[in-house]
């Protein structure tokens, strides 16, 4: 699924607040396209964020309309490895987003972001990325 984009918490965090409509447009165009996915990970860091129950039910009924890439046991071995490598270089990343990036990893997408945990990952363990 190498033309795939898995689309981290922090483009939907900006895409949600409604502050920059160039990155709406583009993320609208990959969700049209088919070609933008997230994860039950993301899902759970928006859903946490929401204000009331009327919002959490609107964006759990969005965000459930979206192709999700599964973070089966092969996705948690590859978050486990990444985190102890990247512990053994002294580089500390949240582990929310390692499993986030093994994911991409796994489904062999480009992770859109806009976070520096992923940049890090992405020199020491391989991961493709778009910072936006």
């Amino acid at each position: 699924m190498s033309d795939g984009f898995l689309i981290d918490t922090s483009i939907w965090v900006k895409c949600l607040r409604g502050t920059d409509a160039s990155l709406q447009s583009r993320v609208a165009a990959l969700i049209l396209e088919k070609r933008a996915f997230t994860s039950e990970i993301i899902i759970m860091e928006i859903l946490r964020g929401a204000k009331s129950d009327k919002e959490y039910d609107m964006l759990y009924n969005d965000f459930l309309a979206l192709p999700q890439l599964t973070i089966d046991h092969n996705v948690w071995g590859s978050a486990w490895e990444l985190a102890y490598k990247l512990k053994k270089k002294g580089i500390n990343v949240p582990l929310v987003d390692t499993v986030i990036a093994a994911t991409a990893l796994h489904h062999k997408c480009t992770l859109i972001h806009s976070d520096k945990h992923f940049n890090m990952l992405a020199k020491h363990g391989g991961l493709k990325v778009l910072e936006m």
